[in-house]
């Protein structure tokens, strides 16, 4: 028995990708504030119920999905700027844009975990190790070093998309017509 993929055909003005996208921005910047906020909280406090009992690992993965997400809007808007009407998103996967996107959403997660690590929304690990986490009277949820293990790994990834950004750049060639020579002299070596 064969299943056959239906592709369902939608319709999208640019004003509703910029709509989604922007919606998307204030969830993801949302859920980063959580992060921020209740990473470290004091045991009285969370039997208090003055958290919001988000779990902050499923609010990391849906971060981590709304990005994926977002690259896909930002692709769909690139592609409805240039003019090109149909959108496939494991052909735009393939392009140059995808990973430009892809690098600045590394980038953009980078950014919220140095937050974390400059205005030390952890346990202290010096503390922890007197103390133990118990004698604390804080939990945590991402300790000082899953944040750090999260930002090399994040910085690995930067790195990769940044390697093939620059074989872009330093590879693919523009052809210039003779109409525009005057304006291509400027860059002859």
């Amino acid at each position: 028995m064969s299943t056959n993929k239906t592709n369902k055909t939608i319709k999208l003005s640019a004003k509703d990708i910029i709509s989604t996208r922007e919606k998307l921005d204030k969830e993801i910047t949302n859920y980063w504030n959580i992060i921020k906020t209740e990473n470290v909280i004091s045991k009285k406090a969370k039997a208090m119920g003055k958290d919001s009992n988000y779990d902050l690992f499923n609010v990391y993965n849906t971060i981590l999905q709304n990005s994926e997400k977002r690259i896909k809007l930002k692709g769909m808007l690139q592609y409805i700027n240039m003019g090109i009407l149909e959108f496939n998103y494991e052909d735009f996967k393939k392009t140059h844009y995808y990973t430009i996107f892809a690098a600045c959403e590394e980038k953009e997660k980078l950014a919220h975990w140095k937050d974390l690590i400059s205005k030390k929304r952890f346990i202290n690990p010096v503390e922890k190790s007197k103390k133990g986490i118990k004698g604390t009277g804080k939990i945590e949820t991402f300790s000082y070093a899953k944040i750090n293990a999260n930002m090399q790994k994040i910085q690995l990834s930067i790195n990769s998309l940044n390697a093939k950004i620059a074989k872009f750049n330093d590879e693919t060639l523009l052809d210039i017509t003779s109409e525009s020579e005057d304006f291509a002299t400027n860059f002859a070596a």
